[in-house]
């Protein structure tokens, strides 16, 4: 199928079949010196970029790039935007315009792409115009229209912050994986949650997925609720024994099985830490301060939180407010949940007075220093 607009293909005709054209624009370019005189005076680039740049790219005439060029610019690229794509993707400059990115910008241009909207997409990530026009680029946008409600625009994701990760990540898997989840009574909102932040659990092997979603909902995760599908990625993501070694780090705490999988399923990134990231705050939390099973499983966000920068400071400061009888040990699991400003006015703020040494306290172990140095 052709997709180029009759505008283009007259432009590509001439462009191709013009031998007075071709006489024009060949013009040999016998040294690196004279690469960088090209990047410089017909993109713009800055020198150091375009010496940069001709260290990797060896162009023999300029007939080829000066037709890239002539193409983004048919497109609406401005040659600020085109210099920011030749210095993300060297390569492009080499690319054959007619037969394989003319095509590409045409598709994107015919399915409801502005050239605004692409000039964006395709200067932020150049990299999609070397993907398969059939097998990863139509497939990908027909999949998107089949996954998104009516009241979406393609436009909006693709423009958004790494907007064109299903291009490079789509697989014939994604479609199946969607109805096996629809089937499950997954909510449309989680489907697109799941694609947009994990697109790569979509192209999971179909029945190997079919496997997951069966075991998440045994674990008792809610298809209704966002947490299967955070369920789902982890076992996804999990390399096959991988389970039962973190498992095994729980259990030699004191914790069942069964426990564990209760607390996956209030926080599931859990099982994205690594085993040696499972122990250290098990460790601190269980042996250092004393807390029990029901106190994590109450708390579970508290292993995944960064250890050295909120944890280690925060327990520090509610340790001494805890000796000196100000705050309760049951305040503790929330103190250590809430926001900085927060933690701040109602921890720090609030006792400053009474404490003189508190800010220091969080301060000094914040920054990594030795307990030692601090008086608790």
């Amino acid at each position: 199928m052709n997709h180029l607009s009759p505008s283009v293909n007259s432009m590509f005709r001439f462009l191709s079949n013009s031998t007075l054209l071709q006489t024009l624009f060949f013009r040999p370019l016998s040294s690196a010196t004279a690469t960088v005189d090209y990047l410089t005076n017909t993109l713009g680039l800055a020198r150091s970029s375009a010496i940069a740049i001709a260290e990797q790219l060896k162009i023999k005439t300029t007939t080829r790039p000066d037709s890239v060029v002539e193409l983004f610019k048919s497109f609406g690229f401005t040659p600020t935007h085109i210099a920011t794509i030749v210095s993300k993707l060297p390569s492009l400059l080499l690319a054959n315009p007619v037969k394989n990115l003319a095509p590409k910008l045409q598709f994107f241009s015919d399915n409801g792409v502005s050239d605004p909207a692409l000039v964006h997409i395709i200067s932020t990530d150049p990299v999609i115009l070397r993907r398969s026009l059939q097998n990863q680029i139509i497939p990908s946008i027909s999949f998107l229209k089949e996954l998104l409600p009516a009241d979406h625009n393609i436009v909006s994701l693709l423009t958004a912050k790494r907007g064109t990760r299903l291009v490079h990540t789509f697989s014939r898997q994604m479609m199946p994986n969607v109805e096996t989840l629809r089937t499950h009574g997954v909510p449309e909102s989680s489907i697109l949650r799941l694609w947009a932040l994990r697109p790569q659990t979509l192209s999971f092997n179909a029945d190997e997925f079919k496997g997951v979603l069966k075991r998440v909902k045994e674990m008792g995760f809610d298809e209704k609720g966002l947490n299967l599908i955070n369920g789902v990625y982890a076992l996804c993501a999990m390399k096959e024994g991988k389970w039962e070694s973190k498992v095994s780090v729980f259990r030699s705490f004191g914790w069942g099985e069964e426990e564990v999988i209760a607390l996956f399923v209030k926080q599931p990134t859990i099982m994205h830490l690594s085993e040696e990231r499972i122990k250290k705050p098990l460790d601190f939390f269980m042996n250092e301060l004393g807390w029990m099973r029901e106190d994590i499983s109450k708390y579970p966000m508290v292993l995944i939180l960064s250890f050295e920068k909120r944890v280690v400071p925060r327990c520090r400061v509610l340790q001494l407010l805890i000796e000196k009888g100000l705050v309760s040990r049951k305040s503790m699991g929330r103190a250590l949940t809430i926001p900085e400003d927060r933690f701040t006015k109602v921890f720090l703020s609030s006792y400053e007075k009474v404490i003189p040494e508190l800010l220091e306290v969080y301060q000094s172990n914040k920054v990594g220093l030795p307990q030692s140095a601090v008086s608790v």
